[in-house]
């Protein structure tokens, strides 16, 4: 077989290849919502020197003087923002293809709200807790120059849009969802990275950016019909 054949055959078969991924691979959506600005939700977070911050800095002492080896393990694999480790996190064991037709919609609310977060972040540059001075924090993560501004937390936002978009596709499992939102959002306190105010104010963004997506015709047509998909997945990975 000559050069020139052997490369047609190679390309053919790899179109081949291509068309039966995109086959398989939900194709990616999300409605245009215009910009999520959610500054006006959210209350400005305590000053560095205030009362309040000083209260919850110590509830952060205090949890790292007693979390054990379980919730160290717990929150570092918190870390991992992804429907996959949401879910893992409250004992149901998938991986991404199994998820379907869901997979798009969830990195879709994934999107919105980390967009969200990102402009109130800057607009209220909190600092993080593990930088204030004397904190007395050994948090779980590499400490770095430019980590983000500490309010709202992206994680938490992330946890609560994934369990309310969830729990949309699977009413079911709406209180387990609701659970884990608030055990994701805690792996932060745990970790020593967020204030418990960051954490409240991440959720009260995500379930913002989750309601909006929600009340969207085409989104929500969208989550009926990946239901079956979600639903067979945990079923499978429970």
């Amino acid at each position: 077989m000559t050069f020139d054949r052997r490369f047609a055959c190679v390309v053919v078969a790899t179109c081949a290849l291509l068309r039966a991924a995109a086959a398989q691979e939900p194709a990616p959506f999300c409605p245009d919502i215009g910009e999520l600005d959610v500054q006006a939700l959210l209350l400005p977070p305590p000053c560095d020197s205030c009362a309040i911050t000083q209260a919850e800095l110590a509830e952060l002492q205090s949890l790292q003087s007693t979390r054990t080896p379980e919730m160290t393990e717990h929150a570092r694999a918190d870390y991992t923002r992804t429907p996959e480790r949401f879910l893992d996190g409250m004992g149901i064991h998938l991986v991404a293809p199994a998820l379907g037709q869901a997979a798009p919609l969830l990195k879709c609310a994934a999107v919105v709200a980390e967009g969200a977060v990102d402009k109130a972040k800057l607009q209220f540059n909190r600092t993080r807790p593990y930088k204030l001075a004397g904190n007395g924090l050994h948090p779980l993560k590499e400490i770095a120059a430019d980590d983000a501004p500490s309010y709202p937390s992206g994680h938490s936002a992330f946890g609560s849009v994934t369990g309310l978009v969830l729990a949309a596709m699977d009413a079911d499992l709406r209180d387990r969802f609701l659970k884990r939102i608030e055990d994701f959002g805690f792996s932060r306190l745990v970790s020593g990275v967020h204030y418990r105010s960051d954490v409240y104010s991440g959720e009260l963004v995500g379930a913002t950016a989750a309601a909006v997506l929600l009340g969207n015709a085409e989104f929500r047509k969208r989550i009926d019909l990946a239901a079956p998909d979600l639903r067979n997945a945990l079923a499978a990975g429970n």
